[in-house]
């Protein structure tokens, strides 16, 4: 699961060319396959404007990061950058988004959330852990109660189901959320060639 963020109107390179989808794509061969996909690539590499990715890893911090330094969005947009829905950005407002960005960036403020990131994903990996130790303890017992070594907890009797669920809760996602100024400048690459932008 990941954001599609697509260009409104692109900026295209003179003499690239987006290329055409073979019809029936998935039953065309894998050489067929890869040799789309590394065109589709290279168009891509040379047009920032045409198209980017992150997985929802990658691109929840990001969009936070945009509504916590451009206080003029809406809570429309705000809401819409958090989902697939095809919200529409427009021209000025991808190219005031780069802007704010680039300042963050010039000011040191984009690297910094980067290194407290780090910091935080770092408490949440050990914090984790001691999760993931008493879920193991808990399938010991579990299998040692049911004498069933391919039980999943989704099926785990009470009150095992509960225990794991609660376990569960506790498990700090700040692990799973990386943030990077390198994202950021990339990001910055599209929103100034993008024409505009939707989040799909």
């Amino acid at each position: 699961m990941g954001m599609d963020v697509y260009g409104v109107n692109p900026i295209i390179r003179v003499g690239t060319q987006e290329p055409s989808r073979p019809k029936d794509l998935h039953k065309a061969g894998d050489d067929v396959m890869k040799k789309y996909f590394e065109q589709v690539q290279e168009f891509e590499d040379k047009n920032a404007g045409v198209y980017f990715r992150n997985n929802c890893w990658w691109w929840r911090p990001l969009a936070d990061f945009m509504i916590a330094h451009c206080d003029w969005l809406t809570q429309e947009q705000q809401k819409h950058l958090h989902d697939n829905s095809g919200f529409e950005f427009s021209e000025h407002e991808a190219v005031t988004i780069a802007d704010t960005l680039q300042k963050m960036v010039d000011a040191g403020t984009a690297k910094a959330r980067e290194e407290e990131n780090k910091k935080e994903m770092a408490v949440a990996e050990e914090w984790n852990k001691g999760i993931n130790a008493q879920q193991g303890e808990l399938e010991k017992e579990v299998k040692k109660e049911t004498g069933d070594d391919k039980l999943v907890p989704y099926d785990y009797p009470e009150p095992f189901k509960k225990k794991w669920d609660d376990l569960q809760k506790q498990t700090d996602r700040k692990a799973h959320y990386p943030f990077a100024e390198a994202n950021i400048k990339e990001f910055i690459c599209f929103l100034r060639e993008c024409g505009g932008f939707k989040v799909c």
